[in-house]
C-alpha cells in the first residue's frame, strides 16, 4: 500500500480526498464526506467493447450483465440488489469501448456492507449456466430497445465505415445471434465469459473511488480489506491499432434514413489521441468558437437563412489511439435543399478561425469562467460522483483528477492550430440525414438495418470548401463577455431566519414572492423561478400548440443573449407548464439580474420584435418534435396514453400535430396579447441574495408586464378521472412504428388523494415492491429489459405502476406476470421477519430524510411544493415521522390487499397495453375488466367523476 497524492481541489471543497495504490496496483480515490447520508463506489476497468473476441461481438457487455448474477461469496443471484435496496441503495453499469463503469450508493451506515459484496464482482463471480442463459435474454431485449433509435443506428454505421481490422468496426451491443456458443471453435458462451475474464479484469488496469463519511483511513482498510484479493495480471491498459478511418474511407457524403423525423447535417473529422493534452484543452478552445451562437457565428447566420435549428461542435471521441471532432446541425425543411451552402458557411466559420489564429483573450476569458466554476463547484449526488471520478481516474494524473476537467493550465497556440489542421475537406465525412432519402438508397447497415448512400465528394467541392472566405461582417469571432461575474460577496441570513422553508414577503393580488437566504451552501450563487399563471396555457389542444409556440419564439429571440450568459455561468429557461410560463434563471448572483431583465423585456415587446421567417421555423419545429413522438419507444406511447386516459386536459398527439399545423402568425400575436393580460406571478428566490435583491426581481415581472388581477375563479386546476372502486380497465392499442418489435405493459393502480397517511403507505409499499419486481419479472422471468415500478402521482393522486417493455411477449402475458408477482409478493411480505421490514421501512425514512447536496437540489424541492399550490415544504419530514409512527407490517398488507390485490374493494387498474410487431390484439375481452375503446376514450372521460385539486392555503403561517 503506497500513498500516491492528494489532489487539487475546489475551495469551496470541505471534503477530504487521497489517492492509494494497494499492493494488486489497484488504484483508489478514497473521498472522505462526514456530513454525506449516502455512501457510494465506483470501480472503472479499462477494458470495454473494442477488446472483444472477434467470435463473440458484445461480450465485454454480456460480462458486465453477468457480474450481478451471483459470486462465490455470494451466490445468491438477487444478494447484492436486496442488500442494496433494502439499505436505501441501487446499483447500475454500463460498457463503452474502452471502459466498463460498475457503481452503487447505499445509506451511509451500511457502506462496508455494500462495499464487501461490490469486491466480489472483480474477486469471483459465478458465471453460474443457468444466469447466463437468462442474462443473454436481457441483453438480446436491450438491443432490440435499441434498433429503433436513431442515435444507435447513426453510432454504428460511423463504426461500420471503420476499416475491419480496427475493433472500432465492431458491433459492442450483442444480441443472441452473436453472444452463442461457437460452432467452429466448440467454446461456450460461459467458457468466453471466463476466459475474457481472466484475460482482462485485472487490479493493475482497475480504478476504484470510495465516498463515505468514514476518515480516510477507514476507508482505505475497506480498500485494502475487500479490494486486495482482486488479482494483478499485469495485463496492462489494451492497445489499438490507430485511427479506424484510413484517407480512403475519407472525403465522402453519407445520406441516411432515419427512424424519426429528422433532418440533420453531421461532418465527422478524425484526430489524433488528444487525451494527454487535458492540461491545455486545444479542442475545447476550438469548439467553444465553432458552437458559440451570439452574432457572427455560424449558427447566427445559418438562422437568419432560415436553414438550422441548432448546431454544436465539439470532440465527440476520445480514444487512446484517436479522436474526433464533430460539428453537427439541426436542419430546417428548407436547409436540406442547402446542404453544400450550409457546408460551405462552417468551412468559411473554420477558416476564418485559422486565418484569424488562436486568440489569447478569448483563451483567458474562458478560463476564468472555467476557475470560477471549479472554484464554487457544488456537491453532486455521491453515485454520480463516484462515477465520474472512477472513469477520470482512467484518463488524468491523480493530482487533476478533480480539477481535470475544469482547469486548463496553459496556453498552447501551436497545439490549437494544430487540432485546426485537421478540420479540413479531404479528413471528413460529411453525413447527411433525412426522410428524403427514403426509397433511394442503396446500402443498408448490417446490425440495425440502416438504409444510406456511400459516395465520395467531388475533388472541385472539397478545394472550394477548403479555400471558402466570407466577409467578416457575416462570420466573425465572439464580443467580448460582459456577464462574466467578479463579485462574490455572501450575503448573511437575516434576524430569525428560519432555515426550514421559504419566507412569503410579498403576497397581493398580482404575485406572491417566496424568498430564502442560503445558509447551507455558502456559494454566490441564486435561483429565481417564477410561474405566470394564466387560464389560458392549457385550456384548450389549440391553446396548448400556441402556448408551446410562443414559449418557442420567445427562447429563439432571447438566444443571443442567453447564450452569452449561459458561458459565463447562468442559466436560463422559458418553458410551458399546465399552470402557464415558467421562467427560470440561475447562477452567479452578481449579473444574474441582467439575464432576467432581458427575459422580461423580450416577453413585454414579443409583438414588436417576431418575425415571420422566426414564426415559421419554430412552428416546422415544433410540428417535427410531435410528429416524432410516434416514433418512441413503447414505454412512452403506454405512459402517454395512460395519462391521456385519466387527464381531462390532456390532448392527444395526433390532435396536437393538426392544431399546431393550423396556427398562423395572426394567431400567435393575438394570443401574445392577451395569453398573460390577466395573470398571477408566483415567484421563488433562493440563494446568495437579500430580501431587498429579490423584491426587484418582482418588480421587474410587475413593472413590465404590467398584467390585470387573475380573478380567483380562473385559476387553473389539476385534476384526473377517478377510476371506479373495485373495477379493472384495459385500454389497448397498436405501435405507430410498424417496425417497432417491443411491446408494452403499464398497470396503473389508482390509490386516494395525497394525504399524508395514505401518501406514506405507498411510499412504503412502493419501495418493497421494486427489487422484487425486478428481480422476478426482468431477471428471473426474463420479460424484458424495461421493468420498472414505483409511485405515481397525477394531479395529487397518489398510485402505484408497474411497466415492462420487451419484445418476446404480448402484452396480455405481461399484463398476466404483474398480477401473478403480486400475489408471490404478497407471500414475501407475510414471510417477511420484523427485523426485515424495519430495514426496508428505515430506508424509505431515510430516503425522505436525505440532505439537499446541492442549492439547486434545494431550490428544486422548495418550487416542486410551490408549483403543486400545496407549499408542504416541511412534507418530507412529516411523512418521514408518519412511516416512523404508524406504517407497519400489517398495515401495509391490509393496504396492498384493498389497493392492488385481486378483489380488492378499493382496487382502481389502468392496464394500457401496446402491441409491437407481429402481435395480435385479442377480440374480444376476458376476466371481467371495462374496456376503454380508442373511439371512446374521450366519451368515457367526460363521464367519469373528477378527483383532486387542492384545498385552500392560509398564508399568514408563511409571513
Amino acid at each position: 500500500m503506497s500513498v500516491v497524492c492528494c489532489p487539487a481541489k475546489s475551495h469551496s471543497d470541505d471534503r477530504e480526498y487521497r489517492v492509494v495504490e494497494l499492493e494488486n496496483r489497484l488504484q483508489v480515490l478514497l473521498v472522505c464526506d462526514p456530513t454525506t447520508d449516502k455512501s457510494a463506489a465506483s470501480l472503472d476497468v479499462r477494458v470495454g467493447h473494442l477488446s472483444d473476441p472477434d467470435k463473440f461481438p458484445g461480450l465485454a457487455h454480456f460480462l458486465e450483465h453477468m457480474l450481478f448474477m451471483g459470486t462465490e461469496k455470494y451466490p445468491d443471484e438477487n444478494e447484492y440488489n436486496t442488500f442494496l435496496s433494502s439499505h436505501g441503495g441501487g446499483s447500475n453499469a454500463y460498457t463503452d469501448t474502452e471502459d466498463t463503469n460498475y457503481y452503487f450508493d447505499v445509506l451511509a451506515d451500511h457502506f462496508e456492507g455494500a462495499i464487501d459484496r461490490f469486491a466480489q464482482f472483480f474477486v469471483a463471480p459465478l458465471f453460474t449456466p443457468s444466469a447466463t442463459e437468462r442474462e443473454l435474454k436481457a441483453v438480446d431485449s436491450e438491443n432490440s430497445k435499441n434498433k429503433q433509435n436513431d442515435f444507435w443506428r447513426s453510432f454504428q454505421l460511423m463504426k461500420s465505415l471503420a476499416r475491419e481490422d480496427h475493433p472500432f468496426h465492431k458491433f459492442g451491443t450483442g444480441n443472441s445471434d452473436t453472444i452463442k456458443d461457437c460452432e467452429e471453435t466448440r467454446e461456450s458462451v460461459r467458457d468466453a465469459l471466463l476466459k475474457f475474464h481472466k484475460a482482462f479484469y485485472s487490479a493493475d488496469v482497475m480504478k476504484l473511488v470510495m465516498v463515505g463519511k468514514e476518515s480516510l483511513d477507514e476507508l482505505q482498510g475497506f480498500a485494502t480489506k475487500y479490494f486486495s484479493d482482486i488479482p494483478n495480471k499485469d495485463v496492462g491498459n489494451p492497445e489499438f491499432p490507430g485511427g479506424p478511418y484510413p484517407q480512403s474511407h475519407l472525403g465522402k457524403m453519407l445520406e441516411v434514413v432515419p427512424i424519426k423525423e429528422n433532418r440533420s447535417l453531421d461532418l465527422h473529422f478524425p484526430l489524433p489521441p488528444t487525451r494527454q493534452h487535458y492540461s491545455k484543452k486545444p479542442a475545447n478552445y476550438i469548439s467553444h468558437l465553432i458552437g458559440h451562437e451570439s452574432a457572427g457565428s455560424i449558427i447566427s447566420y445559418l438562422k437568419k437563412k432560415n436553414w438550422a435549428n441548432d448546431l454544436w461542435g465539439g470532440q465527440a471521441r476520445s480514444c487512446s489511439d484517436w479522436a474526433s471532432f464533430q460539428v453537427g446541425c439541426d436542419l430546417t425543411e428548407e436547409g436540406m435543399e442547402h446542404v453544400e451552402e450550409i457546408t460551405e458557411v462552417i468551412f468559411a466559420y473554420i477558416n476564418m478561425l485559422r486565418s484569424e489564429g488562436p486568440q489569447e483573450w478569448i483563451y483567458n476569458e474562458n478560463l476564468e469562467v472555467a476557475s470560477n466554476n471549479f472554484r464554487f463547484l457544488s456537491k453532486s449526488k455521491p453515485q454520480g460522483y463516484a462515477c465520474s471520478l472512477a472513469e477520470r481516474m482512467q484518463n488524468y494524473e491523480p493530482v487533476d483528477v478533480l480539477s481535470g476537467p475544469y482547469l486548463t493550465k496553459e496556453y498552447d497556440p501551436d497545439l490549437v492550430k494544430d487540432i485546426m489542421g485537421y478540420l479540413r475537406p479531404e479528413n471528413m465525412i460529411l453525413s447527411v440525414t433525412g426522410k428524403k432519402f427514403k426509397g433511394k438508397t442503396e446500402l443498408v447497415e448490417k446490425w440495425y438495418g440502416t438504409e444510406y448512400n456511400d459516395s465520395k465528394l467531388d475533388e472541385s467541392l472539397l478545394k472550394r470548401w477548403a479555400e471558402i472566405e466570407f466577409p467578416r461582417t457575416e462570420l466573425h469571432l465572439p464580443e467580448k463577455n460582459d456577464l462574466v461575474a467578479t463579485d462574490f460577496e455572501l450575503r448573511s441570513p437575516p434576524p430569525n431566519h428560519d432555515s426550514s422553508q421559504p419566507k412569503l414577503i410579498v403576497n397581493d393580488d398580482l404575485a406572491r414572492l417566496w424568498f430564502k437566504v442560503d445558509d447551507k451552501f455558502g456559494m454566490p450563487k441564486l435561483n429565481v423561478m417564477c410561474t405566470l399563471v394564466t387560464p389560458f396555457a392549457y385550456s384548450s389542444v389549440e391553446n396548448l400548440c400556441l402556448t408551446k409556440l410562443y414559449v418557442a419564439c420567445l427562447n429563439e429571440l432571447i438566444n443571443e443573449f442567453s447564450y452569452m450568459a449561459a458561458m459565463a455561468g447562468l442559466n436560463s429557461s422559458i418553458s410551458n407548464t399546465r399552470d402557464g410560463i415558467e421562467v427560470s434563471v440561475s447562477g452567479f448572483n452578481h449579473k444574474l439580474h441582467l439575464l432576467m431583465d432581458k427575459i422580461i423585456a423580450t416577453i413585454a415587446g414579443f409583438g414588436e420584435t417576431i418575425t415571420e421567417s422566426l414564426f415559421e421555423r419554430m412552428k416546422e419545429k415544433n410540428v417535427k418534435s410531435l410528429k416524432n413522438f410516434f416514433f418512441n419507444q413503447s414505454y412512452h406511447h403506454a405512459g402517454k396514453t395512460s395519462d391521456l386516459i385519466l387527464g381531462p386536459t390532456a390532448y392527444p398527439y395526433e390532435e396536437r400535430v393538426e392544431a399546431m399545423e393550423e396556427v398562423t402568425l395572426e394567431d400567435l400575436l393575438t394570443f401574445s396579447k392577451g395569453v398573460l393580460s390577466r395573470s398571477f406571478c408566483e415567484m421563488l428566490v433562493h440563494g446568495n441574495a437579500t430580501a431587498e435583491e429579490a423584491t426587484k426581481f418582482l418588480d421587474v415581472v410587475k413593472d413590465n408586464l404590467k398584467y390585470r388581477k387573475l380573478l380567483s375563479s380562473s385559476f387553473p386546476e389539476d385534476r384526473v378521472a377517478m377510476l371506479e372502486e373495485g373495477k379493472d380497465y384495459v385500454h389497448r392499442f397498436r405501435e405507430y412504428n410498424e417496425d417497432e418489435a417491443n411491446s408494452c405493459v403499464q398497470c396503473v393502480f389508482q390509490v386516494s388523494e395525497d394525504s399524508l397517511e395514505s401518501t406514506a403507505l405507498v411510499n412504503v409499499l412502493a419501495h418493497l415492491l421494486c427489487e422484487p419486481a425486478f428481480d422476478i419479472l426482468r431477471t428471473k422471468e426474463t420479460l424484458g429489459y424495461i421493468v420498472y415500478s414505483a409511485k405515481k402521482l397525477n394531479a395529487h393522486i397518489v398510485g402505484l405502476q408497474f411497466i415492462i417493455q420487451g419484445d418476446a411477449n404480448p402484452p396480455d402475458y405481461l399484463d398476466e406476470r404483474v398480477e401473478a408477482f403480486l400475489e408471490t409478493f404478497r407471500a414475501k411480505i407475510v414471510s417477511m421477519d420484523a427485523s426485515e421490514f424495519a430495514k426496508n421501512k428505515q430506508s424509505v425514512i431515510e430516503k425522505f430524510l436525505e440532505k439537499d447536496k446541492n442549492l439547486n437540489e434545494e431550490s428544486g424541492r422548495y418550487y416542486a411544493y410551490i408549483s403543486r399550490q400545496t407549499y408542504t415544504f416541511l412534507r418530507a419530514k412529516q411523512l418521514a415521522d408518519r412511516i416512523s409512527s404508524s406504517v407497519g407490517k400489517d398495515e401495509v398488507l391490509d393496504f396492498f390487499d384493498d389497493v392492488m390485490r385481486k378483489g380488492g374493494k378499493g382496487r382502481r387498474k389502468l392496464t394500457t397495453m401496446v402491441y409491437g410487431k407481429g402481435q395480435a390484439m385479442p377480440e374480444q375481452e376476458e376476466g371481467g375488466r371495462e374496456v376503454i375503446g380508442e373511439e371512446a376514450r374521450g366519451t368515457w372521460k367526460r363521464e367519469c367523476r373528477l378527483w383532486g385539486g387542492v384545498g385552500k392555503v392560509d398564508f399568514r403561517g408563511f409571513m
